[in-house]
C-alpha cells in the first residue's frame, strides 16, 4: 500500500467521522477533497513506479485524458463565469459585489498559467506564488464541497421554530424574488410539519435599511399572512442588519432547548450555519432555490465572507507570503 492510498483512506475516515460530529464545518469539504486527490495520486504513483505494463500505459492515457478534460472544464468555467458576470451586471447593475466571481475566474486563469511556468523554471518565487494561490483554490473548492454537502441536510419535521432570514426589499417595501424564495421554503416546511406534528412558530428576522420604507420582517410577515399562515404563529424580529444579527437577536427570542431550523437561499445556508455555530445556536439550515445566473457570484461572495470570519489567520498567512516573496525577490 503506497503512502498516497494510506493517507487517502485516513482522510476519508476523518471526513466520515467529522460529518457525524459536526455538519457545520468546512473541514468536511477539506477532508473529502483531500481524500479524493490522494486517491488519484495513489493511482498515478502505482503506474509510474516499477516495471510499466500495457495496463499501466492504458491507465496513464486515462489519467492524461482526465487531466485534459479537467483543463478544458476549468477553461469552460472561466468563460462561463465571465459571460455570467456580464448577465448579472445587466440584470443587477454595476455593483462592486457583482464583480467577485469575475475576479475569482481571473485568479483561476492566472493559476493555470503559473503551473507550467513553475514546472519549467523551478524558480522559488514562482513556486511560492503558485502554492499560495493553489492553497486558496483548494480552500474555495473545499468550501463549495462543504456547501453542497450541507445543502442535502434534511431536518426532521419536529421543530419548535422556523427562522426565516431577511433580504433586501424592492422599492423599499416589496418582497424580492430571493426573499420570496426563502419564505416559500419556510411555508413548505411549516405545511409539511403541520401534517405530522404540531406546527412550529415562524420568526421573520430583518431590520429596515436606509432605503427601505418598512422593515424586512414586516414585509415578510405580510407575505406569510397573505399565504394563509396564521398571524399568531409569526414572530417579528426587526432589528437585525446582517446575518450575524439575525441569529444574535432570534437567539434571545427562542427559549433554551428548543429545536430550530433556519431558512435562507442555498448559496447562503452553509455560511449561515457557521454563524449559528459561532453563536452556540443549535439550528439546522435548509436552503431555497436561486436564479442560476446569480449563483457563481453569490458563492464567491460567500467564500470571501467566510475568509473574513477568520481574517486574522488569513492576514497572517498573507504577511508570511509577502515576506517569502521579498526574500526570494531580493536574495
Amino acid at each position: 500500500m503506497n503512502i498516497f492510498l494510506l493517507l487517502g483512506i485516513v482522510c476519508g475516515l476523518v471526513f466520515l467521522l467529522s460529518m457525524q460530529i459536526e455538519k457545520r464545518s468546512i473541514f468536511n469539504g477539506m477532508f473529502l477533497t483531500l481524500s479524493l486527490l490522494l486517491f488519484l495520486g495513489s493511482g498515478l504513483a502505482v503506474v509510474t513506479t516499477g516495471p510499466v505494463s500495457r495496463y499501466d500505459h492504458l491507465i496513464l492515457i486515462l489519467y492524461f485524458l482526465f487531466a485534459l478534460m479537467l483543463l478544458l472544464f476549468l477553461l469552460f468555467v472561466i468563460g462561463y463565469v465571465i459571460r455570467n458576470t456580464w448577465k448579472l451586471i445587466r440584470k443587477e447593475g454595476r455593483k462592486r459585489n457583482n464583480f467577485f466571481s469575475l475576479l475569482a475566474s481571473l485568479g483561476m486563469f492566472s493559476f493555470l498559467l503559473l503551473i507550467p511556468t513553475t514546472f519549467l523554471t523551478i524558480e522559488p518565487l514562482a513556486i511560492t506564488i503558485t502554492i499560495y494561490i493553489g492553497f486558496y483554490g483548494f480552500l474555495f473548492l473545499s468550501f463549495l464541497v462543504s456547501s453542497i454537502l450541507y445543502r442535502y441536510n434534511r431536518p426532521y419535521y419536529n421543530q419548535h421554530y422556523i427562522v426565516i432570514l431577511g433580504a433586501g426589499l424592492l422599492r423599499g417595501k416589496k418582497v424580492s424574488p430571493i426573499l420570496a424564495s426563502r419564505l416559500e421554503r419556510g411555508i413548505y416546511f411549516y405545511t409539511m410539519q403541520k401534517k405530522v406534528a404540531p406546527p412550529p412558530r415562524i420568526i421573520v428576522t430583518g431590520g429596515r435599511g436606509e432605503d427601505e420604507i418598512i422593515s424586512e420582517a414586516e414585509a415578510m410577515k405580510a407575505y406569510l399572512v397573505h399565504r394563509h399562515i396564521p398571524p399568531q404563529s409569526i414572530i417579528i424580529e426587526d432589528r437585525a442588519r446582517n446575518t450575524y444579527e439575525n441569529f444574535l437577536y432570534t437567539k434571545k427570542i427562542i427559549p433554551d432547548h428548543q429545536k430550530v431550523v433556519f431558512v435562507t437561499n442555498h448559496f447562503h445556508v452553509f455560511r449561515s450555519s457557521l454563524i449559528a455555530k459561532q453563536l452556540s445556536m443549535a439550528a439546522e439550515g435548509i436552503g431555497s432555490p436561486t436564479a442560476w445566473y446569480f449563483q457563481p457570484n453569490a458563492y464567491t461572495r460567500e467564500f470571501i465572507a467566510v475568509l473574513a470570519m477568520n481574517k486574522k489567520t488569513h492576514l497572517l498567512l498573507f504577511s508570511c507570503f509577502l515576506l517569502l516573496l521579498a526574500y526570494f525577490y531580493f536574495s
